[in-house]
């Protein structure tokens, strides 16, 4: 390989990183089973860890929900109309309305009936059949569709009629033979200040189509919710539970995301008949055209995936007694105390790998990069992954207490130092076991069976935790 195609192909690689935060376009998106579960139209919720892909399912479903049947070679699917019942668009109250909404109203009735208005809103708007408002709210919510603050009383006063036209929608679309999706995103960007709000107006939108979803066949609902919300609500109002048969959990396994980065490499990027030419030259690995929807990779059995990982960055990483295969070391690197690895954090470190290989490309050899072009955009990653985490749960910025550590740790150890504040912001109780029990439980802390603590390689790096042996950092 001569420099320029090998830097040609870097180029093409680093754009990984970019898609990391794409979401939603249908010539990359991988179609699993696990997708397929969750359009069936029982499934009223669709769980996720943040970067699992909910919001990239959300947006194909809104942009191209009438192709679902062709991108998952699934005829059970519906043909449906896919309605955004809630996101971050403006057609929506924005986030902070919607916290003052529930600190004003904190009565789960009201919050019920804002979601019942706000939904056959939308359904007028998107010109939904059957769908009408009554003359009153209709009045009202002409003035300010985004603020329920100017309808909300009426609508609290009047849920009988709200149920009345949604009742009427369901009807319509039975007699027609139709179906509507209302699908729901974003939710966790409610409440930011007081988390309260956002557990308020979950609850109240899953107990209404707890409801709706016995009472309706044609108008049905998928929210696309994170793990920890959806727990919260099954804790917190009665038959919960029967919500749990009606999810489905996105979760990916490590063949799953080796498929997805070359669906990306084969569909995306500045140099597609490059890389085309390059993985199809990859023992073991398949590309099949698919009308429209671009190249497809066959199945990647592990021989596949020591192959590809081999292509892009030689077989070995480490060295000496600590050396291991690199197509292992990869997925090893990128996954939670839980085992868990969402698709944003492999696409990030290939790209960023790439983008570290740029700097000083090879001028010969096979693979595209070294070993310590991966490892340098492992700190990248983590750092990237953990910031991603600390937004959504406060207590991880508490790994700082353990910046420049060497792990492993004794429990006890650990306890003392995540038991300090970090910063004058940090309200958090200054309790370290109940703090280490936490991020126990969302897999940034692991617990070994000697008692001792490690802090998976998605987290450690970031917070520069260290750990003896391994792959050499770079400077």
């Amino acid at each position: 390989m001569n420099l320029e195609t090998r830097t040609r192909l870097l180029q093409h690689l680093s754009e990984l990183a970019t898609d990391a935060g794409a979401a939603g376009d249908i010539k990359v998106f991988l179609p699993l089973a696990r997708h397929r579960l969750a359009l069936r139209p029982e499934v009223v919720v669709v769980q996720g860890e943040r970067g699992a892909g909910k919001t990239a399912m959300f947006n194909l479903v809104q942009r191209h929900g009438s192709e679902l049947r062709r991108l998952f070679d699934e005829p059970g699917i519906p043909d449906a109309t896919w309605l955004d019942a809630f996101s971050e668009s403006r057609a929506h109250p924005a986030a902070l309305v919607l916290d003052d909404l529930s600190a004003k109203h904190p009565q789960d009735t009201a919050l019920r009936a804002f979601w019942m208005a706000h939904l056959l809103g939308r359904l007028v708007d998107e010109g939904v059949q059957g769908a009408a408002l009554p003359a009153p709210f209709a009045e009202l919510r002409a003035l300010a569709p985004t603020d329920p603050g100017k309808w909300l009383a009426w609508a609290e006063q009047n849920p009988g009629a709200l149920m009345e036209r949604l009742d009427a929608v369901d009807q319509q679309l039975a007699h027609t033979g139709q179906m509507v999706f209302a699908t729901y995103d974003s939710l966790d960007r409610i409440g930011d200040l007081d988390r309260s709000h956002r557990q308020r107006l979950i609850r109240a939108l899953l107990s209404l189509w707890l409801s709706l979803a016995a009472r309706y066949g044609n108008l049905r609902a998928k929210v696309f919710l994170r793990h920890d919300l959806f727990e919260d609500a099954e804790r917190s109002f009665a038959d919960a539970s029967k919500l749990r048969p009606r999810s489905v959990s996105l979760s990916w396994d490590v063949e799953s995301l080796f498929r997805l980065v070359v669906r990306h490499l084969a569909n995306r990027g500045p140099a597609i008949e490059e890389a085309v030419e390059w993985l199809e030259a990859i023992r073991g690995l398949s590309l099949r055209p698919s009308k429209d929807l671009g190249l497809m990779p066959g199945e990647l059995p592990e021989p596949a995936r020591r192959a590809f990982a081999t292509a892009v960055a030689g077989e070995i990483m480490g060295a000496g007694v600590k050396k291991g295969y690199t197509h292992r070391w990869i997925p090893d690197r990128l996954q939670d105390a839980d085992g868990r690895i969402v698709p944003r954090s492999i696409l990030r470190l290939l790209g960023e790998a790439a983008r570290h290989a740029l700097l000083a490309p090879m001028g010969k050899g096979r693979p595209l990069l070294k070993p310590i072009d991966l490892a340098a955009a492992l700190i990248e990653t983590s750092r990237q992954r953990s910031n991603e985490l600390a937004e959504e749960y406060l207590v991880v910025q508490r790994l700082e207490n353990l910046r420049g550590a060497t792990m492993l740790l004794e429990r006890k150890d650990v306890a003392r130092r995540l038991a300090r504040p970090v910063g004058a912001q940090d309200r958090l109780p200054e309790d370290g076991e109940l703090v280490l029990e936490e991020l126990r439980r969302i897999g940034v802390l692991e617990e070994r069976r000697d008692g001792r603590i490690d802090v998976p390689d998605i987290y450690r790096y970031g917070y520069d935790i260290k750990r003896k042996g391994g792959v050499r950092r770079p400077r």
